[in-house]
């Protein structure tokens, strides 16, 4: 019986791969979208290229939702946005500014569970508003290429499920209605099962892009060992930059530990050269995160821009990296915070209602017009993975006195987890910040 159930693997495993086989040499430049087109993808001897308005055109800017301005002038090209909200002013702003848009169209993501894909009228609708979008916009000469869907979770499956199938007419759909634009989809990092079932069972799909941080080191070795089965792909890097949330230590609470923003902007330095060393001749250009305001986990963690401090200090390295020079001082220099004489890898618990001190550490800009600013914010507690999370709203009176470096505050008296925030602003819109989470316990609650 053992053996059966072996010769039956084996046998299924040696027919998928030489499917796989001749699927990857069947494939021809012709497979992809038309040298006649507005934007298109150009098979060279040594890779890919994209070709848009007649020139080769690299990606190089962020994914986001603002700022274009700003990011026009430190030298990016692109922008993408995740979502059709608002397209036709950011369509508009993006050309104003001389800047190319990738324009999410976001899908719901596959859940095995909890399939909406199994609901025909759900399809139904899901693809006429996507036709009615693409036929909309399609024309827009600030249109770079459509992207179908971030990280929706694309199943490693035999035969095609109802998602695969769906997203599939979706693919046919976008292109249809816009012969002159690519179609690609957004996975997280080199997912090796999701990539191997997408040009597996959607190979209309014109290219893939990744989101990718801390795994940025292995991308190339991952991408070369793919190319062995389906060869060499075209490819972008949707999202870069320092570690994410999921790459950090945390506390006993599960709060993770934020470093400070002049350690993002050195270890941002740090990964644009492992970014620049593993992009091959295959990879159009990267984005990255994030350019704009957005809370995930905190709302510093990614925001290059948060409204009241202007930029943060990372804006200037990203324009030294694509530019090579700096405007000012690269950086405020910020080093850490201390709470109670302690940081924040000590676990920091604390009473309702006591009275505590913080204080950070930095190195003095060389402008002046330097701000310190504090804040503190319930914890975001109900965090799920891949939900869209909401920015808690911050406590009023909890700061009783700053002078300088160091405030005084009151520990809140409702129990729960909490960060205090630290922000360094200069008369030139820049910003450095750091916090650190604890946890006010209540005595009386403990057994």
């Amino acid at each position: 019986m053992r053996r059966q159930k072996y010769l039956l693997y084996t046998t299924i495993v040696l027919v998928v791969l030489v499917g796989l086989y001749f699927f990857r040499i069947s494939l021809s430049p012709n497979n992809y979208i038309p040298k006649s087109a507005t934007v298109y993808l150009q098979k060279t001897a040594e890779g890919f290229q994209l070709i848009r308005k007649g020139k080769p055109f690299k990606i190089k800017g962020a994914s986001g939702n603002s700022y274009l301005e700003e990011l026009s002038k430190i030298g990016g090209n692109t922008i993408r946005v995740y979502d059709t909200l608002n397209l036709s002013t950011v369509l508009n702003q993006a050309h104003r500014n001389g800047l190319a848009v990738i324009v999410d169209i976001p899908i719901p993501r596959y859940h095995k569970k909890y399939n909406v894909y199994l609901s025909e009228a759900h399809n139904t609708q899901l693809k006429e508003e996507v036709r009615l979008l693409v036929r909309k916009y399609g024309s827009h000469p600030a249109l770079l290429m459509w992207n179908l869907g971030n990280e929706v979770e694309y199943p490693l499956v035999f035969f095609k499920n109802s998602f695969i199938k769906t997203f599939n007419e979706l693919i046919d759909i976008i292109h249809k209605e816009d012969p002159n634009h690519p179609v690609s989809t957004t996975i997280p990092s080199v997912t090796k099962k999701q990539i191997t079932s997408i040009y597996y069972h959607s190979p209309n799909i014109d290219l893939l892009s990744y989101n990718i941080f801390g795994n940025l080191k292995n991308l190339n070795h991952d991408l070369t060992k793919l190319s062995y089965v389906f060869g060499k792909r075209p490819y972008y890097i949707s999202e870069w930059g320092h570690d994410g949330p999921w790459e950090h230590s945390y506390t006993s609470w599960s709060a993770p530990i934020e470093p400070t923003s002049t350690k993002k902007a050195e270890q941002l330095k740090e990964r644009h050269k492992t970014l620049i060393q593993n992009m091959d001749d295959n990879c159009l250009g990267s984005l990255v995160f994030y350019w704009g305001e957005k809370h995930e986990r905190t709302h510093t963690w990614f925001s290059l821009f948060i409204g009241k401090y202007g930029k943060s200090e990372l804006v200037e390295e990203i324009k030294h990296l694509w530019k090579g020079s700096y405007s000012h001082a690269p950086s405020i220099g910020l080093e850490y915070m201390l709470v109670d004489k302690k940081g924040a890898q000590s676990n920091l618990i604390f009473a309702p209602n006591q009275i505590k001190d913080a204080k950070i550490k930095f190195n003095h800009p060389q402008h002046d017009g330097t701000h310190i600013s504090w804040e503190i914010y319930p914890e975001a507690w109900q965090y799920k993975a891949n939900d869209k999370e909401k920015k808690p709203i911050p406590l009023t009176g909890s700061i009783l006195k700053s002078n300088g470096e160091k405030a005084t505050f009151v520990t809140p008296t409702e129990e729960g987890p909490y960060r205090i925030f630290a922000y360094i602003s200069d008369n030139e819109g820049n910003f450095a910040t750091t916090n650190t989470p604890f946890y006010v316990l209540n005595p009386s609650t403990q057994k």
